[in-house]
């Protein structure tokens, strides 16, 4: 697949995931690295290799929260920068997914870069509000920020695909072997930071036996994530409505 497809795809992916055009659904389900893996690799003839970088990341970033509606990293741009580069290049998927972490870093800073921007367009709003103009505040909500994040959302993803693929090759060609190295022990590792994230915000401890259920229906029964995953939303189903049985027994004894 060509290079500038692959490019403008990336791009317009993330200018509708931040960008939030048409409602949230870019927002909930484009900026899932897995989804991007999918859509990257399917364009570059790797879907597979897509999944396993995108679910690496997926991973990484699963605890992360935005406090406040503050993004303290973006994992849409991670996935939608990292993803075709490290399938082009044949970078590992651990290296790939080390290299995810400071890109989606730099995410936060072009996030909080529109937000600045887009509050010409709330000033332009309430104008519009005092003069009764409907369609003034209809082009401020929805319009003009939808084109400001052309070049702040969508060109630099675009850009980073043209031309990143070739400056990365260079790169991990001229680092060391004991660097290279530690980018893939460091991809490693990060998956199970998200997961202790997770276990962190959960916070509760009468949860963490399931935690190691999981690990053992997967190590030693042999089934693959799919079907694991499916069994614990059973066990949640099942939690939940006990849970729910027990505090509608005790209110009706009270």
């Amino acid at each position: 697949m060509s290079t500038v497809i692959i490019a403008v795809t990336m791009g317009i992916m993330y200018w509708w995931c931040r960008g939030m055009i048409f409602s949230y659904f870019g927002f909930l389900f484009i900026s899932s690295p897995v989804t991007v893996g999918l859509v990257a690799g399917l364009l570059m003839g790797q879907p597979m290799q897509g999944l396993i970088i995108g679910g690496g990341i997926a991973l990484v970033f699963a605890g992360i929260i935005a406090p406040g509606g503050n993004l303290p990293t973006d994992e849409c741009l991670a996935a939608t920068c990292v993803i075709p580069i490290a399938i082009g290049s044949g970078m590992s998927a651990t290296t790939a997914i080390a290299l995810a972490v400071p890109v989606g870093l730099l995410g936060s800073f072009v996030t909080n870069l529109r937000k600045v921007v887009n509050t010409y367009f709330v000033k332009k709003a309430n104008d519009y509000a005092e003069e009764g103009n409907a369609g003034g505040i209809w082009r401020c909500a929805t319009l003009f920020p939808a084109l400001l994040a052309i070049p702040l959302l969508f060109l630099p993803v675009f850009i980073i695909n043209m031309v990143g693929q070739d400056v990365v090759v260079n790169l991990m060609n001229a680092l060391p072997t004991f660097v290279t190295h530690g980018l893939e022990v460091a991809g490693g590792i990060l998956p199970a930071l998200g997961f202790a994230l997770i276990m962190n915000m959960i916070g509760k401890e009468k949860l963490i036996p399931y935690v190691f259920l999981g690990y053992i229906v997967i190590s030693v029964g042999g089934i693959n994530s799919l079907t694991a995953g499916i069994i614990g939303i059973c066990i949640a189903f099942i939690y939940v409505f006990q849970k729910r049985e027990i505090m509608e027994e005790v209110s009706s004894d009270e």
